[in-house]
């Protein structure tokens, strides 16, 4: 193996332009130059490359051979720059995205529109999975980055890198046939004699609203997958939803459900995009980062 690739773009350019001074020319050095690198080539291979003459350079019949796997070597040389270009111009590449339905719904969908605007040759992954699974995904590589909501599991995060990016409010809502919708300032205990529905235990959402409920109160009376289902059972009457506001924006709007009066709101939390420290985004996802933290405008596609 020869460990100088420059002689091997030597010999290349030298079959090529069948002269050793055109070989000079193209690569900008000297004759002698090529010459040695000929030379050198021919010594560590121990065979003759060329057959010289008044008229320039032949290839020999080994020189022939070597020239088809080496013009094959650099084609494929130039393809994967080409292909990294392409990927760098985001003409090409993945993007591998992790969201829940929240996050997905309210924060990101209108971004990933956007970007497949300006970028559809970029191939879009997105992995639809609770804020853990979301996690998990980050840390395994499965994912460029995700959208997660607080609270964020377990308690050691220095390998991720987050920033925030909205807040949502949790809130509980009913029918307006439940008189629990005409009281005014409800109180923790007052919530603990309610019929209350709440996602189920592997959520952010449901961990948040537990945290601030605290450790005694009861479990709810219906728990549900999916904050549609909440919304949908809590217009038919069957009992106290905890839902984040924004599922519930347009049946509070038309009348279908009602907020319940808090006498303690509960603190707005955050939505955040987080990926690995030790590992750089990819071309696409940096992009898409970029877009996410206000710092390229979307719509401005200046590659």
């Amino acid at each position: 193996m020869i460990d100088n690739i420059d002689r091997y773009r030597t010999f290349l350019a030298t079959a090529e332009s069948k002269s050793v001074s055109e070989a000079a020319k193209r690569l900008y050095v000297s004759q002698p130059a090529v010459s040695a690198e000929i030379a050198a080539l021919e010594a560590a291979l121990k065979v003759k490359l060329f057959f010289r003459s008044n008229r320039g350079v032949t290839l020999t019949q080994e020189g022939s051979v070597l020239y088809d796997y080496i013009k094959k070597a650099f084609s494929i040389v130039e393809a994967g720059e080409e292909k990294l270009r392409e990927i760098g111009g985001l003409r090409s590449g993945t993007l591998r995205i992790g969201a829940s339905d929240m996050t997905l719904r309210f924060f990101l969908l209108d971004y990933i529109a956007d970007f497949r605007r300006l970028y559809p040759e970029v191939r879009l992954t997105v992995t639809n999975n609770p804020t853990p699974k979301t996690l998990d995904a980050i840390r395994s590589g499965l994912i460029d980055f995700g959208v997660i909501s607080e609270p964020l599991p377990g308690s050691d995060h220095r390998d991720l890198e987050l920033f925030a990016v909205r807040s949502i409010s949790d809130i509980f809502i009913a029918a307006p046939t439940l008189s629990v919708t005409e009281e005014k300032g409800v109180s923790r205990s007052r919530l603990a004699e309610l019929p209350l529905m709440m996602l189920e235990r592997h959520t952010s959402t449901r961990r948040y609203v537990d945290s601030w409920l605290g450790p005694d109160f009861p479990k709810p009376s219906i728990e549900l997958a999916t904050s549609d289902l909440l919304l949908a059972f809590a217009e038919r009457g069957i009992g106290v939803a905890s839902i984040v506001e924004d599922f519930a924006l347009d049946a509070l709007r038309e009348g279908r459900v009602r907020r319940l009066d808090l006498a303690e709101p509960i603190p707005e939390r955050r939505f955040y995009v987080v990926y690995l420290r030790r590992l750089p985004p990819s071309v696409a996802a940096s992009r898409m980062i970029e877009i996410l933290r206000g710092e390229k405008r979307v719509g401005d596609r200046n590659d």
